[in-house]
């Protein structure tokens, strides 16, 4: 795992949102603030909130995340974590609170996303009526769940065949988004219904559970041992034990940017595969950081298909290859890829 040592600002970063709240104005206190958001800081450096000149102030207070950072004199974030974080600054009198300085910084790695070619092994037909939201691989049948209220359903086939050989229905009510299978069980997410749903093989309903909160939307889920990781459309990967107990949050992040609308993933040797909702590209993302270490355009094979036809969703491994699909696509791609 690499260490992120961020210095209260740290690496690169974007300050936004500064906000005052304080009944009184104290124009040390923003001079001081306003030259923090100013700067650009990189790995190493650090910062000092100093009480040298601002008069009637006794303390600071700072707190990340909501965490509180006991020494505001020299503060260093290790393992603080990547991507955008809330940082809120009070300045006391004693036991009166006399300024708040809030605002959000954006900590990005400190290397860049590869770029990686792939080369095209096969091809294999897709059903283009199915609005692929969920895909994986296992034991030579393609898993898939399809979204899209009232038509949302569970599918297996046969790779390189079309023939559906197990067919399950969703709620009517529900728009079915991501699936995997953890332990024998299956899991699909649904979109805006605030739902899980779990099945076993033959696709009978085990039951349904609210979504976590710690969760937006449902978009995308996989397995990684024994956890579930998640996706929501934004740049948050949440991870949860096999019965949703929360664990962790990670951010997809580079060197210069934050990759939102994170979708379809699978985990594969040691790292996260998302595509990016709208980009036809692959992300590959470290699961303990959050950093962006390679990226793939596959804008090619959505080229390739009817001017109907959706955007990129469908990552699974056959194998070192990977087998890609998309919404309403006629086509699965095998590739391997080239670092």
């Amino acid at each position: 795992m690499k260490r992120f040592y961020i210095l209260f600002g740290l690496l690169v970063l974007s300050v936004t949102a500064c906000k005052d709240d304080a009944s009184v104005n104290n124009p040390l206190i923003t001079q001081q603030v306003s030259a923090i958001e100013e700067k650009h800081y990189k790995i190493g450096d650090s910062l000092e909130i100093t009480l040298e000149g601002l008069t009637n102030i006794t303390e600071v207070k700072v707190e990340i995340d909501g965490k509180d950072f006991p020494n505001p004199g020299k503060i260093t974030l290790e393992n603080v974590g990547l991507g955008q974080h809330n940082v809120n600054v009070k300045f006391f009198n004693g036991s009166e609170l006399t300024a708040t300085r809030e605002f959000n910084i954006l900590v990005f790695a400190d290397h860049p996303a590869q770029e990686w070619q792939y080369n095209l092994v096969n091809t294999y037909p897709h059903n283009p009526a199915d609005f692929t939201q969920g895909f994986y691989y296992k034991d030579g049948f393609i898993f898939e769940g399809t979204g899209l209220t009232g038509q949302s359903r569970l599918v297996k086939y046969r790779l390189g065949s079309t023939t559906e050989e197990l067919t399950g229905e969703v709620e009517k009510t529900s728009f079915g988004e991501g699936i995997t299978e953890l332990n024998g069980v299956i899991y699909q997410l649904t979109w805006q219904n605030r739902l899980i749903y779990e099945y076993d093989q033959n696709f009978e309903l085990i039951r349904k559970i609210t979504m976590p909160g710690e969760i937006r939307e449902g978009w995308g889920i996989t397995t990684m041992g024994q956890e579930l990781v998640i996706t929501d459309g934004s740049q948050k990967i949440h991870f949860f034990d096999k019965d949703f107990n929360y664990k962790r949050t990670i951010q997809a992040v580079d060197d210069k940017q934050a990759y939102s609308n994170l979708n379809e993933l699978e985990y594969h040797n040691g790292l996260l595969y998302i595509n990016i909702y709208q980009q036809n590209i692959i992300v590959a993302v470290d699961p303990a950081s959050g950093a962006v270490v390679g990226k793939m355009n596959l804008e090619a094979f959505k080229a390739e298909q009817a001017a109907d036809a959706d955007v990129l969703n469908g990552i699974a491994f056959k194998g070192e290859n990977m087998l890609v699909t998309g919404k309403l696509w006629n086509k699965i791609y095998e590739v391997s890829i080239k670092r």
